[in-house]
């Protein structure tokens, strides 16, 4: 299923891009910029670790710029659409190519964007992560350099040597870990430069800047004038410390940001879309670095694949739906321990290697107020997305504690009719 799914999203996209953040102090811009393309059903927040160790090593903020795209789109043109972001960059940093990186179905599309000479023109090195490999490297004869990085443990593609590229197979590691993890921007950083990272960024000690986009879940498509609130939350009992921390509003690409978040503190964002019923309420551990790639999704309308779908989450003040979302790697039975409320989700029925799940939906899909755990039939159709008879009553004061390898988050109950809960691990 996931090679379908892959092959089917190369067809498919739309436009977006990461907001240029403030310009880092000491920063070197004689970088190449670099544009990164997410795969299949993902977003630009796919890049976040990476964006973090790249400036780290030296980049430029504005030199780092995500392609956000539509993956269940046939309507746009995938070639033109990311030509004129690569254009776009090359105009802002005065650069005559940039490199270019995209990871899985986003590898593909990169590799088809470069068989036109004139665009292979504007690009001098590409990285392919947990991509198809292909008979040659990239570019009119092979002719663009390029680094086909995979993994023996990634289920979604089947990896292999790429004849004529720089070849680098990290093993054990899955579809999602080879596109976030250390080892992975190592490699990366070092066929793009041609020489190790060295760390040049200082450990923040005061406040952090953190902002993203809020874009319809699925489609990547902005959501403008929405209302974005922080709230700082107790890490031991969930519930908000005050007030609103911040409150802003995302603008006409659905970017938004909060320039002074304190560090490592838990916090709940919410997003209410101008012309949703429901906010999404997210959580998150904390930030301990500025993060410029925070994604908030918002409920797509119904008619829509993923509309469609989301469309059976209950809307019922008498039981609350959770989200757990594992940000940079799947979670992968009999390797991952996650549990909610002390009960198991990483289970075989649930985590198996091969639905390579990121994406947990827990809530009661037969309304029986029981929690079954059984799996919810929709969600099988889809790679990277699990649903769990699981059953969450927002009438009993007690919060909720998640567990995902020995990190803890406790968060308070919302009826579902007042909105959707996300917790997120990094």
């Amino acid at each position: 299923m996931g090679r379908f799914f892959i092959g089917l999203a190369l067809l498919f996209w739309g436009l977006g891009a990461s907001p240029l953040a403030a310009q880092s102090s000491g920063c070197d811009s004689s970088f190449r910029p670099i544009v990164f393309v997410h795969g299949f059903l993902a977003s630009g927040d796919t890049w976040s670790r990476f964006f973090q160790d790249f400036q780290a090593a030296g980049y430029c903020p504005g030199r780092l710029f995500v392609y956000d795209w539509n993956t269940l789109d046939r309507s746009l043109d995938h070639n033109a659409a990311l030509d004129a972001a690569v254009d776009s960059l090359r105009a802002r940093t005065g650069a005559e190519r940039v490199d270019l990186i995209g990871h899985s179905a986003g590898g593909g599309l990169g590799y088809l964007y470069l068989t036109d000479s004139a665009r292979a023109a504007k690009v001098a090195r590409f990285v392919q992560i947990g991509s198809m490999s292909q008979g040659q490297p990239a570019g009119p004869n092979g002719g663009t350099p390029t680094l086909n990085l995979w993994s023996d443990g990634d289920r979604v593609m089947s990896g292999r040597d790429m004849p004529g590229a720089t070849n680098s197979m990290l093993p054990g590691l899955d579809h999602y870990q080879i596109a976030t993890g250390k080892i992975s921007f190592e490699a990366v950083f070092r066929f793009l430069n041609d020489a190790p990272p060295r760390s040049t960024a200082p450990v923040p000690e005061g406040p952090v800047r953190v902002g993203g986009r809020a874009v319809f879940f699925g489609e990547n498509k902005p959501v403008s004038g929405a209302m974005v609130e922080l709230y700082y939350l107790d890490a031991r009992s969930g519930a908000r410390s005050g007030k609103a921390a911040a409150t802003t509003e995302t603008d006409a690409k659905g970017y938004w940001a909060v320039p002074d978040v304190r560090p490592n503190v838990p916090v709940e964002l919410v997003v209410q879309a101008l012309d949703s019923s429901r906010p999404v309420h997210y959580f998150r551990e904390g930030f301990s670095q500025p993060n410029s790639l925070v994604y908030l999704r918002v409920l797509p309308k119904p008619g829509t694949m993923v509309g469609i779908l989301l469309a059976t989450l209950p809307n019922a003040p008498e039981q609350s739906v959770v989200n757990v979302f594992s940000a940079s790697q799947a979670v992968i039975f009999g390797r991952d321990n996650l549990s909610v409320d002390g009960i198991p989700i990483s289970t075989e029925q649930h985590a198996a290697a091969e639905k390579t799940a990121i994406s947990f939906f827990l809530y009661d899909g037969n309304k029986n107020k029981k929690s079954e755990l059984a799996p919810i039939g929709l969600f099988g159709r889809f790679p990277f997305l699990t649903g769990v008879d699981f059953f969450i009553n927002p009438k009993k004061s007690k919060p909720i504690t998640l567990l995902f390898n020995g990190r803890r988050q406790v968060i308070r109950k919302i009826p579902s009719s007042e909105g959707i809960q996300v917790v997120v691990f990094d």
